[in-house]
């Protein structure tokens, strides 16, 4: 058994390099409050003991000055106890805030009740994945009320705050399969904000990143179109149920015909969908502004063609834009 699995009896299975520097300060706290707490007991009863009245008639002593030794000696003890703490658990602290440089990042999303890892190449998933022996180093935020990640195997904790991205940062050191969950209370839900980390070999990670990297495995053009949706955030501006944002809602679009703030009229067709998205401030429908951001670069021409097949499941494809519409 190693010195690390020896540390660990209190503890989930020590699966990080943080490890160490969270369970030896524990333990070392731990037996000095037990020997501190076996004095304390000790003095207690040999102050029972030797003081205790002997018979009914017996008065106690009067109660004199403490004596200055021994009250220094234990405000000493007791400071001594707490800077022992502070220096046996500064390092860990120090190293687990400061992301080493050229780690492996990932977005994390938190929500109710929900988490949401965004990887470099653009996969979102509800499992985090990372290779062993990497430093991986999590970007974290919170799309509602606080809440925390939590993943005990790696001794990991880190609050997700609305509003703010914090970082956490760890290695692991042996594959497998771990709980990640929330540890601070956002709800009646926070209970079932479960997950897992996958920790992989290095070969099988990178197998992984591949296999995930193309969105059109395993999916249709549809499905492929409402993931890009999903993914590139459109949702904040775009509803799919007529309802209005900032820009037009994408029910009953695609098919129909509408007025621009250039005082021209559109189809919107296949080759209106592709300009909207390149170039969306050339042709804007009219009731909004010109405001949103060109994806050239972002989005290809393929997921062009994933987009307006998802657009045409929206639509029903009339001739003429519904009057609600028109009003959004």
């Amino acid at each position: 058994m190693t010195g690390s699995a020896l540390l660990s009896t209190w503890f989930p299975e020590a699966a990080s390099t943080h490890a160490a520097s969270v369970d030896e300060p524990f333990y070392w706290i731990y037996f000095a409050a037990v020997c501190f707490l076996a004095l304390f007991m000790g003095l207690v009863l040999i102050q029972l003991r030797v003081y205790r009245r002997q018979d009914r008639d017996q008065l106690g002593a009067v109660t004199g000055r403490p004596n200055p030794v021994f009250v220094t000696l234990w405000v000493a003890a007791a400071m001594g106890l707490a800077l022992f703490g502070f220096i046996t658990g500064l390092p860990g602290f120090i190293n687990q805030t400061t992301p080493p440089w050229g780690a492996f990042e990932i977005d994390v999303t938190a929500s109710q009740w929900a988490w949401e890892f965004t990887y470099p190449n653009g996969h979102v998933a509800d499992t985090l994945h990372v290779p062993v022996g990497r430093p991986i180093r999590l970007n974290l935020g919170s799309t509602d009320v606080s809440h925390s990640l939590a993943v005990p195997a790696l001794r990991v904790n880190k609050a997700a705050v609305p509003g703010r991205e914090v970082q956490a940062w760890f290695e692991v050191t042996t594959p497998g399969t771990y709980a990640l969950q929330s540890n601070t209370f956002s709800g009646d839900g926070f209970a079932d904000m479960r997950s897992e980390l996958v920790a992989h070999a290095p070969v099988d990670f990178g197998a992984w990143m591949e296999e995930v990297s193309d969105i059109f495995k395993g999916r249709t053009l549809v499905e492929v179109g409402e993931l890009l949706y999903t993914r590139h955030g459109c949702a904040a501006c775009h509803s799919v149920d007529g309802t209005k944002l900032v820009g037009p809602s994408f029910k009953d679009l695609y098919g129909y015909e509408f007025d621009t703030i250039e005082g021209a009229r559109v189809l919107a067709d296949d080759a209106y969908i592709r300009q909207s998205i390149l170039e969306p401030n050339i042709s804007v429908i009219a009731g909004y502004q010109p405001i949103m951001a060109s994806f050239t670069g972002i989005i290809d021409d393929r997921e062009i063609e994933a987009i307006t097949a998802w657009f045409k499941t929206l639509s029903s494809k009339g001739g003429a834009a519904p009057d609600a519409q028109e009003e959004n």
